[in-house]
Parts: C-alpha cells; sequence; structure tokens
C-alpha cells in the first residue's frame, strides 16, 4: 500500500513537470510576442496620402564560416524563426506600403562562395517573404520594397576591399524590386558611405517631392566629402540607417543626438526643420536581430503625410533571456529529479522489506 502511494505520488511530480515545461514553451514561443505587440503604438493616417514605412536593419542571416560549433545548425534554425516571426507581426501591424532595409542583410555576404551565397539568399527570402507577406502584397498596388547593401554584404567596414563581384551578386539579387520614385511623391536615394556614392543626384526633378536617403552607416556624424556632397547635391528632409545597432536620432548640424527607446511616437516636421532651422535629421534604426547581442530590439516604423514625419519602434522581445529560461528550467528539472530520487529511495526500500516481512509472518508454522 506504501508502495502504491509511492509510485501515484511519482507520477504527479512527473506530470507537473511536464506541464510546467509545456506551459514555459507556449510563453517563450507564443505569448511573449503578443505581449510585446501590446505595447507597440500605431499611428494613424490622418491624410489618404500618407505613406507607411517598415524599416528593418542588420538582419544579418547567420552563415556557415563565423561559427562551426556542434550547435550552429540549431542557431540558425532559431534566428532565422525569430526574424520570420517578429517580421510577420511587423507586417500585419504596420501594412507598409514600402519595406525599407538598411544593410546587413546577410551575416557573411562578403565572404561567402557562390554557392553559399544562393542559400543564405533563400534563407533570407524565405524569412521575409511568408505567406503573409504574399497575401498583403496581392491587395497592395503599391508595395515596394528597397534593398540597402551593408559591410557584411559587399564588404567595406574598416578599409576592407570591396570587390565588384559581390557588389554585382547583391544588385542581381536584391535590387530587382527597387524603387526611387513612389507615388511622384516620394524620392528614395541610396546611399553607399562605404564607396563614397549615391544613387540619383537629379536634383533639378526632385524639387516638389520629399527627399528621403536611406544608408547602412549613419551620415551625419563625422563629417566629410560625402555629408557635404549629400547637403548639397540631394538635400534630403530624411535619412534613414542602421549599422550601429542602436536606436538614435541626430541632427544635423547641432551636435545633438537622441537615444530613442521609448514606447512612444515622435513627430518631426521635415519643412520646418529645412527651411527655418536649416538642420537635416537622420534616424538610426536599431537591429532585428537578437544575434547582435543588444539588450533592445526593433523594427522602425515611420509615417509621412506630406512634410509631417510620424516615428516610433515595434520593440521585440530579447531572445536570448527566453532561451537563458529554458537551460535554466532544464537544470532545475534535473537537479529536482536528482533531490527527489534520494528523498524517495529510502521509503521504496522500507515498503519492500514490509512487504518482503508480511510475506513471510504469513507463512504457515509447522
Amino acid at each position: 500500500m506504501a508502495s502504491l502511494r509511492v509510485v501515484n505520488r511519482n507520477r504527479l511530480v512527473c506530470r507537473g513537470f511536464v506541464a510546467l515545461t509545456l506551459l514555459l514553451v507556449f510563453f517563450n514561443e507564443f505569448i511573449v510576442y503578443y505581449m510585446a505587440q501590446s505595447s507597440w503604438q500605431p499611428i494613424d493616417c490622418k491624410l489618404d496620402n500618407c505613406t507607411r514605412l517598415l524599416l528593418i536593419a542588420d538582419p544579418q542571416i547567420l552563415g556557415n564560416s563565423y561559427d562551426r560549433s556542434s550547435h550552429s545548425p540549431l542557431a540558425r534554425y532559431d534566428s532565422d524563426r525569430y526574424l520570420a516571426k517578429t517580421f510577420e507581426r511587423a507586417l500585419a501591424f504596420t501594412q507598409p506600403h514600402i519595406i525599407v532595409f538598411l544593410g546587413d542583410l546577410l551575416d557573411e555576404g562578403n565572404i561567402a562562395t557562390a554557392q553559399e551565397y544562393k542559400q543564405y539568399v533563400q534563407r533570407f527570402r524565405r524569412i521575409y517573404q511568408n505567406k503573409n507577406y504574399k497575401k498583403f502584397r496581392m491587395i497592395s498596388a503599391f508595395f515596394q520594397r528597397v534593398h540597402v547593401p551593408g559591410d557584411n554584404d559587399i564588404g567595406g567596414e574598416n578599409g576592407d576591399y570591396i570587390s565588384n563581384s559581390n557588389q554585382r551578386r547583391f544588385e542581381n539579387e536584391f535590387m530587382s524590386e527597387d524603387l526611387f520614385d513612389y507615388d511622384n511623391r516620394l524620392r528614395f536615394f541610396k546611399i553607399n558611405r562605404m564607396l563614397l556614392d549615391f544613387s540619383n543626384p537629379d536634383r533639378d526633378n526632385n524639387a516638389d517631392r520629399l527627399r528621403i536617403g536611406v544608408s547602412h552607416a549613419p551620415l551625419l556624424i563625422g563629417g566629410g566629402p560625402l555629408l557635404r556632397a549629400i547637403i548639397s547635391d540631394l538635400d534630403p528632409h530624411i535619412i534613414f540607417s542602421g549599422h550601429w545597432h542602436e536606436s538614435r536620432i541626430f541632427i544635423y548640424p547641432s551636435t545633438k543626438v537622441i537615444n530613442f527607446y521609448e514606447n512612444s511616437v515622435r513627430h518631426f516636421d521635415l519643412k520646418a526643420l529645412k527651411e527655418q532651422e536649416h538642420s537635416y535629421l537622420e534616424i538610426m534604426v536599431p537591429t532585428c536581430s537578437y544575434r547582435m547581442g543588444k539588450s533592445k530590439i526593433g523594427l522602425g516604423y515611420a509615417v509621412l503625410e506630406n512634410y509631417n514625419l510620424s516615428y516610433t519602434v515595434l520593440w521585440q522581445p530579447n531572445r536570448f533571456i527566453l532561451l537563458f529560461t529554458y537551460v535554466f528550467w532544464g537544470l532545475f528539472v534535473v537537479c529536482g529529479f536528482v533531490v527527489f530520487k534520494m528523498m524517495t529511495r529510502c521509503p521504496f526500500r522500507v515498503a519492500k522489506r514490509q512487504t518482503l516481512y508480511n510475506r513471510v509472518s504469513t507463512i504457515p508454522q509447522f
């Protein structure tokens, strides 16, 4: 009888551990994303001609060369899955007219072989062209994407050599969908700080359009001939950049830098900034990948209505913290199982001995 109670108690404890494990998985893989989305700030369009931009910086799809450990396939799978889930929710929340990728699409694009590059591009497309993306594109006539090369895509960081082959294969794979003009109201300029180059410097045809610069590396910091040429030839109303994996706002020519980590919406009058204050605005979008080691991860969301800009960050859950909970829970379960077995080993022996004693005592004596 005692042994039966012990067995039932063991089963109850095991079921409790299984239930708590499933609850932890459900929270980490589903609930936590809803909790993050609940803090996002919507931006309502007041005019019919508003334009919504989803800004994605530094996804850096993991490659095969830098990490050759035994768990690297699992790391690549988990990173891709995280990027796909966060993009899917951001896409449904913002319903953008334009998606802007601000460079470092791949982590090893500048060193990958031709075969590896094709595999990385296929993974990138699986992540950022999921079923919801295709469904949304069918109902949006003006849906478009812009891709800016980063140093991890073509090279150029710390003065590294940028080969023509790296440039060509990035252009062949990622620039087929790119646009420069949108609805005769916006003109996008791609700015490559590594090559000291920018696109569409035709200022005479841009007078009546909102001029938007998109760059991987920040531009309004450090000055130099490229910045002077951008101001002179492009005269942009707004610049979006990434690269630093941080969320910041720069205002030039002042040295004002705003660290933007709130769950709020910032509003800017781009026309007043240029004409009245004679200032230029640059918004740095944080990384969207938890693999960059940053505690704050997010995607940028901007809405343009004439010369009015509203901007916020769609903050995402820190995946590393969630993965650590799995490790801690696994250690807790193992330690708990060992302690439980040590505590229940004696009762099992006592029950066994008691059973043997009862059997012996019931043997008839002659």
